[in-house]
């Protein structure tokens, strides 16, 4: 089942998620279509990223509720302070580049999780 999962099209929603390999070379404009596999491959598994980390949370309550878990929505967040005193602590060449809300149906009950996308160097991407 996890094989079939989709990436909720609001996610990142406007973020250019292109590698500095891919920009460095002017010539990959002759394959736009690609470019855009290559920039959903990293949307997806980003999307898998942060859905593991959830998941790591979510098992701690399946003592309180065993129902199965739902995404019910994702907004772009603001960021709270107590993250951004963290990302203070990231090396120079790590960058946010959004930060969402993304709330989880926990019986009946929303979960919120601060999930946020950071730029690693050049080429990588990353979930927290």
């Amino acid at each position: 089942d996890f094989d079939k999962l989709r990436c909720p099209s609001v996610m990142m929603e406007g973020v250019d998620l292109q590698p500095a390999f891919m920009t460095n070379f002017p010539s990959v404009n002759l394959y736009p279509g690609k470019v855009q596999q290559v920039r959903e491959q990293i949307r997806f598994a980003l999307f898998r990223q942060a859905l593991f980390k959830i998941q790591n949370v979510e098992v701690t309550y399946m003592d309180e509720c065993r129902d199965t878990r739902v995404l019910q929505r994702m907004v772009q967040g603001r960021g709270s302070i107590s993250a951004s005193l963290l990302d203070l602590r990231n090396p120079k060449d790590v960058e946010l580049i959004r930060d969402e809300l993304w709330t989880i149906d926990r019986c009946g009950q929303g979960a919120h999780y601060e999930v946020r996308f950071y730029k690693e160097g050049g080429d990588g991407f990353s979930a927290l």
